[in-house]
């Protein structure tokens, strides 16, 4: 059971997306994006398209285009940002499909799996983009603290 690359490089484009939701500046271009997240161009641009298509994220063409969050940051659940972009999310056949498994009526340790896939869903469904906004802030005005700390000591 894991995330793959591709949902990691989605939540920090929309965590960027999200950062400039407020501002003046309502979207960001690719380049932008690509720059900000240290995302291969390419890929992110892969990623952005499956976005668009799910309403995660819409775009605008041209010279003064880029791309923007389709909703509010507080109703981007990243439950459905990684459900979108990769599915099935866990590699445990039994979970979805215990036919497929020779021991399904035996096997104690589907229970485990389940139990821990529940609980990520479960996480997963209650976080929002507008909470990895928040965390971001938390961490900046840390270092911040730290960095202003440091000054006065030396």
């Amino acid at each position: 059971m894991g995330f793959t690359v591709k949902s990691s490089y989605a939540l920090k484009a929309l965590y960027e997306l999200a950062k400039i939701d407020g501002e003046e500046i309502k979207k960001l271009s690719l380049v932008e994006i690509a720059d900000r997240t240290k995302v291969p161009t390419d890929f992110l641009e892969k990623i952005l398209g499956e976005l668009r298509q799910n309403g995660i994220v819409k775009s605008v063409r041209g010279r003064y285009g880029g791309y923007s969050l389709a909703k509010s940051p507080d109703k981007i659940l990243v439950k459905d940002v990684i459900l979108n972009l990769d599915k099935p999310l866990n590699s445990f056949v039994c979970i979805h499909d215990s036919e497929k498994c020779e021991e399904h009526n035996e096997c104690v340790i589907k229970y485990v799996w389940f139990n821990l896939y529940r609980s990520m869903m479960d996480e997963l469904g209650k976080t929002t983009i507008k909470d990895l906004l928040d965390i971001g802030t938390k961490l900046t005005n840390k270092k911040k603290v730290k960095m202003s700390i440091e000054e006065k000591s030396e």
